[in-house]
């Protein structure tokens, strides 16, 4: 099931047509939950919809793709991601943790992270 709720996620950032997209958000993500990413903070769907509206604006034909394996224990999960630009170049990647919601029919929660992990101080 969270497979399933993830991918239908990962779906709305990829989905041109904003209906279709708020179709895809209706189905993994709770009426209120929150994505926070290292650009700001967005509660509710309709603001997780903008969000991801913004994102193709600035990036045409951009697509995410998930690229792990999905870990999860407990309610949350974790997977890595990468955005290719419409020539295929890497524009960027990073992680996602999820939480899913109480009922776990769809997300509560997205964590968002860019980049690579940074290495270890000494």
């Amino acid at each position: 099931m969270f497979d399933e709720i993830i991918a239908a996620y990962d779906a709305a950032w990829n989905e041109a047509d904003a209906a279709a997209r708020v179709r895809q958000l209706e189905r993994s993500f709770n009426e209120d939950a929150e994505l926070v990413d290292p650009t700001g903070h967005y509660r509710g769907r309709a603001a997780v919809a903008d969000r991801i509206e913004g994102f193709s604006d600035r990036f045409p034909g951009a697509r995410v793709t998930i690229t792990s394996g999905v870990d999860a224990h407990h309610g949350f999960a974790r997977y890595s991601w990468h955005i290719t630009g419409y020539d295929g170049s890497t524009l960027l990647e990073g992680i996602d943790v999820v939480e899913q919601s109480s009922q776990h029919d769809r997300l509560q929660r997205v964590i968002m992270f860019f980049g690579a992990l940074p290495p270890a101080q000494d």
